[in-house]
């Protein structure tokens, strides 16, 4: 049902109050004011709107009378049915040119307001369905293989997922035909069915915007699979990686799954709480590094001293040594439980 609401009538009012010298009410379908220049008329009945209701035509009051002031009252139609009145005080001939002013503004208003109201429920519904699609124990039922074939994704063929954390906001128009959908402001899922598309669609992501982080599923037969394995993969490709913005989940599946477990994510993370970024960076080139210390040093562009002096801070403030490969990977589980 089409409605405008009292807010948006009283601020209709105040704008155009400020441009037109004569006193305006809007009411509603039961010609009650729900905005008005005189605050005191508000919730009371216009009589005049009552009968432009009536007769579905503009009514003309040419005198004062006891519940109702001179002027024009014009019902404002939409789809067949009447959804209000604009009515303005004063001299009928020459308040006429601003009510039609008024009511085509009222008109636009609700017209732009019913737009929103279909692209937020297009947005809500698309949501829920991801959330739907993204269980894990989902069950390709006829009305969801439907549902998903309005989005372009096949239930019934295997896919790839492609998870996308952009700096800024998420476009899901760059993403071209690939079906998407949003997981928060900045982050994009994608649903790939075509076995060659998943490169090309890495190259173009990465080719606008470099600064994107990009993780990929294996294939599987689920979508949901595949998301919760791109959503793994990102949190070791954030946690674990410092300069690379790719990551595929084939190339890091035991640790993705294992920094799965919920001991993990509670127990270990608190080792990296009193490590500043210097160190973070130094502990995640160290491990891409494969642990050469010289190798480390250069790419960090400081003395190999300094490195054995950070490494050793690390030891100290986390109580793991990271020259230990035990308890190294304790600290690059400690680092992928920093992603959230």
């Amino acid at each position: 049902m089409v409605e405008l609401s009292p807010h948006q009538a009283q601020s209709i009012v105040d704008r155009m109050m400020k441009d037109i010298p004569y006193n305006i009410n809007i009411m509603d379908h039961t010609g009650t004011i729900i905005g008005s220049g005189n605050k005191h008329r508000i919730g009371t009945l216009h009589h005049g709107a009552v009968e432009a209701i009536r007769q579905r035509k503009p009514v003309d009051i040419h005198e004062d009378e006891a519940y109702v002031k001179k002027g024009v009252n014009l019902p404002i139609e939409l789809n067949g049915r009447i959804v209000g009145v604009v009515g303005i005080s004063g001299e009928v001939e020459e308040t006429r040119p601003f009510g039609n002013l008024l009511k085509s503004a009222v008109i636009l208003l609700i017209e732009q307001n019913l737009a929103l109201e279909k692209e937020n429920a297009r947005i809500n519904q698309k949501r829920q369905f991801f959330e739907l699609l993204t269980e894990m124990d989902i069950e390709y039922t006829k009305p969801v293989i439907d549902q998903a074939l309005t989005y372009g994704i096949h239930l019934t063929k295997p896919s790839q997922v492609m998870v996308v954390e952009f700096p800024t906001e998420a476009a899901e128009e760059m993403i071209g035909s690939y079906p998407s959908f949003k997981m928060s402001s900045h982050s994009l899922c994608v649903i790939v069915q075509d076995t060659e598309g998943m490169n090309a669609l890495q190259n173009h992501v990465q080719a606008h915007y470099p600064a994107a982080y990009i993780s990929v599923s294996k294939m599987n037969d689920t979508v949901s699979s595949g998301y919760w394995q791109a959503r793994a993969a990102m949190r070791v490709l954030k946690g674990v990686f410092f300069n690379e913005k790719l990551i595929s989940y084939s190339k890091c599946e035991f640790i993705a799954d294992m920094a799965k477990l919920p001991k993990l994510d509670t127990g270990i993370q608190q080792l990296t709480v009193q490590m500043d970024s210097e160190l973070i960076k130094t502990l995640q080139i160290y491990i891409h590094c494969n642990l050469n210390a010289n190798e480390t040093a250069n790419q960090l562009i400081i003395h190999r001293n300094t490195l054995n002096y950070r490494l050793a801070k690390i030891h100290k403030l986390t109580g793991k040594d990271p020259k230990n490969i035990l308890e190294l990977v304790e600290l690059v589980f400690a680092l992928i439980a920093r992603v959230k």
